[in-house]
């Protein structure tokens, strides 16, 4: 899979991120841009993988888990430092017993993205390619 970044207009800081057909905005953050900034969408995935984790789960075991709500909270105060700091909280809503809870809070911190985050070596190529 390929997603797009393109500038809305030249000069700008402001951009459109295409993944899989969906446009998603992309800015500095406040006060040079309107966000959302590269930072924002990198824990919405952490965030969004958890929520999407949770609920495959919970389905194909037959958990009584209704909705899920994830709330990330960065610290990145120390990310000049190498220390970029991510604390997902989980809102789980459905009759769980704490034994489901502690299942779900295993699968969670084990969702594919959290994995890539914290477990993989990311290898990144930049090349600059001239345009047509």
């Amino acid at each position: 899979m390929t997603i797009r970044v393109r500038q809305n207009a030249p000069q700008t800081l402001q951009f459109t991120a295409t993944a899989e057909g969906h446009e998603l905005p992309l800015a500095m953050p406040q006060p040079q841009g309107e966000g959302p900034d590269p930072h924002d969408y990198f824990d919405t995935a952490l965030g969004g993988c958890k929520a999407l984790t949770l609920m495959v789960y919970a389905q194909r075991k037959g958990l009584p888990l209704e909705s899920v709500g994830v709330d990330v909270v960065r610290d990145a105060s120390e990310e000049r430092k190498g220390v970029y700091r991510l604390t997902a909280k989980l809102t789980l809503h459905g009759e769980l017993t704490d034994a489901q809870i502690d299942e779900l809070l295993v699968v969670a911190e084990k969702c594919p993205i959290h994995k890539l985050m914290t477990a993989v070596d990311v290898q990144v190529s930049t090349l600059v390619v001239r345009p047509e």
